[in-house]
């Protein structure tokens, strides 16, 4: 099955290539706030499926299929396959679903046929399509019928009404969970059919739907308007260009307002919610190409900061949220996620995402604002996530129904020592030490500016005996590496994974390990050829298709290659920003998905996808444009008001064009070329009144 995705708001689609949507096919059907209101929803002709020729996904708002007919009998009459040629386009714009069939008798014969749509209403929770099961469900109503529009109405037990309704063409017979359309076509006539499904809940107006054109028309124009807001990056690589612009516009399907600005949901089936850790991440990566984002998302997280302790959905005073779900069964308290804290990375990771946000913008109205929130986050650090006292940030889960794992590797196998045994917890992760040191060091630089010094020196001296502590504790002299991470016991778990390369972009690691931690990963053990393995491939529990022990996650890649850029490694940065963006030309549209296979370059030709990958997925569309920044080498610091570009070029790439890139209150226009054996930056550009160092 082919995985065709649209989203606008916070209702989002998933049909197959004919553009059905069938209940056994991942996550097929039309959500909304975590419900599956349709779970089918097929189209044939004389009860025959379509034939596929063409799909294109490359216009980000809208998907086209171009189909044909199977054999039709008609009554007497015989119609082969391939006399009818149907493109069918379909688009999400506001809550509704539209689709618009068009058939054209491409024959020299006088077909006439039916066109049939038959569907199932879901009304299920999302994660009872992921597998839950529940012992009572809500009531579905009666349908109302009141000429072309069918009704349905869903009681949950929640209490909430959850409305389905759908709009079909003037000449269509409605009947049962279905509807048809005779046609009756000539050589060369055609025949356009329309239907519009709305989601909703009882609570929000019942729209009139637009007519496709208009729908379209709408889409196309706030597309049109999110494009011209960011920074424009071309290369003389068409490929890589293709990449990009498959990324910018993930990045608008993606974005969700929830009340404080567009918010990168992280992604599609699953995860199609506010998500911490991911989307402060693809607000980190995407900083280059508009730190707008950044700001909602610091804004949006701030408005669900945790108040109170609470052991169900591990919440804790200045926490900040994993995960917020609005399905019933979060509502009925079923499952912890309605606002779920049980992450252990998001709450240093939004304070280095508000420190760095500032010393890019340089915006001291949204510090002023944000302050008080970060300064709660720090408060949380210092007395809620040291379980023990020793120095470092652990974590241990408190909610019967909460996740095992914390920290971005959440599956219950990614945390094994090498004999292969379970780690068991409270557990101190390698990568978190790291963020926790890069939030108290960016902190204590932002404090110093702001005149704080008292502040500024007790994190100076906190981050600087962590660093310390640090890498006494979790580096392993055998390996010329870091630990995965400290068990209960404070036992060092010696899996090789790329966990430590997230340490690069912290800058935890002392300077004289750097080079050994960035040999180590891209030696054959970690790298694939096409990226960073999670796992190192000699370890026991190793599985090139294992979630967390074996694939290749781009984000993962994106925030290694970062740290690798920091410390002007630029032939590994060159070598696995070629990486990346070769593995995103062996997907459709170009387009990197959240994780695929680990199989090595030689093993396999080509990529081997990771089946259930979410995609688009916020983060995995963040990847581009951090490899932007990691070629630009680019540092910007807007205490100090400078801009440090220090680029970097692959094999494949001769140039890079950065146009309108916004530093502190200006833009900035910077061209990146290859001139005989150097790479050299050439600002055109700069109205920031940052200096530029070089």
């Amino acid at each position: 099955m082919s995985f065709v995705p649209l989203k606008h708001g916070e209702v989002f689609s998933v049909t197959n290539e004919l553009g059905d949507m069938n209940p056994n096919d991942m996550g097929a059907g039309i959500y909304y706030r975590d419900t599956r209101f349709l779970r089918k929803y097929n189209m044939t002709i004389n009860d025959q499926s379509c034939i596929f020729l063409k799909k294109d996904q490359s216009k980000g708002i809208e998907n086209q299929f171009k189909l044909s007919n199977g054999d039709i009998q008609s009554g007497d009459a015989h119609y082969e396959k391939m006399d009818l040629e149907i493109n069918r386009n379909q688009l999400m714009y506001n809550g509704i679903f539209y689709d618009k069939i068009q058939v054209e008798n491409g024959s020299q014969k006088h077909i006439t046929c039916s066109l049939n749509v038959t569907f199932d209403l879901g009304f299920e929770d999302l994660f009872e399509v992921r597998g839950a099961k529940r012992e009572k469900r809500g009531t579905i109503h009666k349908p109302e019928m009141n000429h072309n529009r069918l009704k349905y109405q869903y009681t949950g037990l929640d209490e909430i009404e959850r409305i389905l309704t759908m709009d079909v063409s003037a000449d269509a017979k409605t009947e049962g969970n279905g509807f048809s359309f005779d046609m009756d076509l000539k050589p060369g006539d055609s025949h356009t059919i329309e239907v519009a499904i709305q989601v909703r809940e009882g609570t929000e107006d019942d729209q009139k739907p637009l007519n496709y054109d208009q729908a379209y028309a709408a889409c196309e124009n706030e597309l049109e308007q999110w494009m011209n807001d960011q920074t424009k990056v071309t290369t003389s690589h068409p490929i890589i260009n293709k990449t990009l612009e498959r990324a910018e516009k993930d990045l608008y399907l993606l974005a969700t307002d929830i009340g404080q600005g567009s918010f990168p949901v992280a992604g599609i089936p699953w995860f199609c919610v506010p998500f911490g850790r991911d989307s402060m991440i693809t607000a980190i990566q995407s900083l280059v190409l508009n730190p707008d984002l950044a700001k909602s998302t610091l804004l949006t997280l701030a408005h669900l900061q945790g108040d109170i302790e609470n052991d169900w959905n591990e919440e804790a005073p200045g926490k900040i949220l994993h995960e917020m779900r609005n399905g019933e069964m979060a509502n009925l308290n079923e499952i912890p996620f309605k606002r779920y804290y049980g992450s252990i990375d998001s709450t240093p990771l939004y304070i280095v995402l508000f420190a760095e946000t500032i010393r890019w913008t340089g915006d001291m109205e949204l510090m002023n604002e944000l302050l008080p929130s970060v300064e709660k986050a720090l408060d949380y650090v210092e007395q809620y996530a040291d379980l023990d006292g020793d120095g470092f940030v652990e974590f241990h889960k408190q909610s019967d129904g909460g996740l095992a794992v914390q920290s971005w590797k959440d599956s219950n196998h990614s945390m094994v020592h090498k004999e292969g045994t379970h780690s068991e917890s409270p557990m101190a992760v390698v990568e978190v030490q790291g963020y926790v040191y890069d939030a108290k060091s960016k902190m204590a630089e932002l404090y110093k500016y702001i005149g704080e010094e008292h502040k500024a020196q007790k994190l100076i001296e906190e981050a600087q005996q962590l660093k310390k502590q640090f890498n006494e504790a979790f580096w392993m002299e055998h390996e010329d590496f870091y630990a995965l991470a400290l068990d209960k016991n404070k036992k060092q778990v010696q899996t090789i994974t790329s966990d430590p390369g997230h340490a690069l972009w912290s800058t935890i690691i002392e300077e004289s390990k750097v080079q050994d931690v960035a040999r180590v990963l891209l030696s054959d053990k970690l790298y694939s050829g096409w990226g960073i393995r999670t796992m190192s491939q000699e370890e026991k529990v190793y599985n090139p298709i294992a979630y967390h022990n074996g694939t290749v996650w781009p984000h993962d890649n994106s925030l290694i290659l970062l740290g690798l850029a920091k410390h002007s490694l630029k032939d590994q940065v060159n070598q696995l920003v070629q990486s990346l963006f070769e593995s995103a030309n062996q997907f459709e549209d170009a387009r990197l998905p959240e994780l695929f296979c680990g199989h090595s370059r030689e093993e396999e030709e080509t990529i081997v996808p990771f089946p259930v990958a979410c995609s688009p997925q916020a983060w995995a569309a963040g990847t581009p444009f951090a490899c932007v920044q990691a070629l630009l080498g680019m540092e910007v610091n807007a205490f100090t008001k400078s801009i440090s570009i220090n680029p970097t070029l692959p094999e494949d790439m001769d140039w890079i064009e950065v146009n309108d890139l916004t530093v502190g209150s200006g833009k900035l226009n910077v061209v990146v070329k290859k001139v005989q054996d150097h790479v050299v930056a050439t600002v055109e550009q700069n109205t920031s009144e940052f200096t530029i160092i070089q």
